[in-house]
């Protein structure tokens, strides 16, 4: 089994702003980025349920994201939150597509059934107000929202045809994409069956990945059977050092400390069975 980091929601770049941890009730909204303007997705911000009275535009609202409306569409990828909209098809699952070099990169490190995704993004605890939901200066950080253990793989081609259940997903919508390759969820996890196989957190501090006290959140803290010492090997992050002699990888006496690329959506961990059992414990410690 694979384990890959993959890099999704807001960002300085694709929206612009953290997605908010609520405090009150530990919840991770991962703020999908918005549909390219020449894209009709059919969703938008406001199709999106925070809860049953409010959606994702009358949380951005409140935070003072102010760029987007009603007309905004995104592009809801991976989308593997059940309630986060009204499912109308009994066979839905979650499903992930990647294509063009980011796809390249995953067929290069032969992607299969059974490989688990761990999705993280930038994170800014929000608290409630009289007013709602404020952001809280001083708490950017990376944090991994979600998990999905591949059940299927389907290539994508401009004229298939598709389970119906599918077809309102982003790249099964617009198919003009090279490479475009579709990760669908398994019913459930191959290692817990009572588990489903993709879903959400609640925050923990486990999920965070940015060193604490940290003012860059792409410098990260993890395990120490991380570091490429120990056998693993993780994609875009193979030195120990970078080009300009800085150090990348640093070993500590319990874990080890990780400056991470700011390129790159998928990073593929592979050579170390205990960064396997890292990432389920995760999960099961999460759900179970």
């Amino acid at each position: 089994m694979k384990i890959i980091l993959s890099r999704k929601g807001f960002d300085s770049s694709a929206g612009g702003y953290p997605s908010p941890h609520l405090v009150d009730s530990g919840r991770l909204i991962s703020f999908p980025i918005p549909e390219d303007e020449e894209v009709n997705s059919g969703v938008g911000y406001s199709d999106l349920r925070v809860d049953q009275n409010h959606t994702y535009l009358d949380l951005m609202e409140q935070l003072g994201i102010k760029k987007y409306s009603n007309g905004t569409y995104v592009h809801l990828d991976p989308d593997i939150n059940a309630s986060v909209m009204q499912r109308k098809h009994p066979e839905w699952r979650g499903i992930f597509v990647q294509s063009s070099a980011a796809q390249s990169h995953l067929a290069r490190k032969n992607i299969q059934i059974g490989d688990l995704f761990l999705f993280f993004g930038w994170f800014k605890d929000a608290v409630r107000t009289a007013a709602g939901y404020k952001y809280v200066n001083g708490t950017h950080r990376h944090v991994i929202w979600g998990y999905m253990q591949v059940g299927e793989i389907e290539p994508i081609d401009k004229v298939g045809h598709y389970d119906s259940w599918k077809l309102p997903h982003p790249h099964y919508l617009y198919r003009d994409r090279d490479m475009n390759t579709a990760y669908i969820a398994a019913l459930s996890l191959s290692f817990n069956n009572s588990i489903p196989g993709c879903g959400t957190f609640k925050y923990d501090d486990s999920l965070v990945l940015t060193l604490e006290g940290q003012r860059k959140r792409s410098v990260w803290k993890l395990p120490h059977f991380f570091h490429p010492s120990m056998g693993t090997r993780m994609s875009y992050h193979e030195d120990l050092y970078s080009k300009s002699g800085r150090p990348v990888w640093e070993l500590r006496d319990n874990h080890c400390t990780l400056q991470s690329v700011g390129r790159g959506q998928e990073f593929v961990i592979e050579g170390n069975d205990e960064v396997v059992k890292w990432a389920k414990d995760l999960i099961q410690r999460q759900l179970s």
